[in-house]
């Protein structure tokens, strides 16, 4: 355990409710509750809010049609500066996990209200736009691959 942190005494499942009880007015139910994960389910849509098990970040998802999205997803396809700067809140006390349950939740709010509507046209764009990332990272790697070996050619004359 991180910090001899004990599951039981941060309340996650029922923060989880507290933080996220908007879903069910969007017309999704609860499925499951544990002590790192409350998943809830409408249609075809399953959302899943979690507590890292090693890393005690906080998460949220949404998988639709079987694919899963991440919240830093939607962030970056709405708001890309903002996504960069992101990241996962990390909690390891009962008052560090119900303010980023919190905030969590608020950006769910704010950038997922669309995929949690179901639009199949915000989940095209989401699908398109994971492809333009992937192949953006993979250019990222190759070109991280290839500077070194350029600069040293260079240095050598080796042009």
């Amino acid at each position: 355990m991180f910090l001899g942190v004990e599951r039981t005494n941060l309340n996650f499942a029922n923060l989880v409710k507290e933080r996220f009880a908007f879903l069910s007015d969007l017309g999704f139910v609860e499925v499951e509750s544990l002590s790192t994960i409350v998943l809830y389910r409408n249609g075809d849509i399953d959302v899943d809010v979690y507590h890292g098990r090693r890393s005690y970040e906080i998460g949220f998802g949404i998988t639709c049609q079987g694919v899963q999205y991440s919240l830093s997803e939607f962030i970056g396809a709405t708001d890309p500066e903002f996504a960069e700067q992101y990241r996962y809140p990390n909690a390891t006390t009962q008052e560090v996990l119900a303010d980023g349950l919190t905030k969590t939740a608020e950006l769910a709010k704010r950038y997922c209200i669309k995929a949690l509507q179901g639009a199949p046209a915000f989940f095209a764009t989401l699908g398109s736009q994971r492809k333009l990332w992937a192949e953006k990272y993979a250019f990222d790697v190759m070109a991280g691959q290839l500077r070194p070996k350029a600069y040293e050619a260079f240095r050598l004359g080796k042009y």
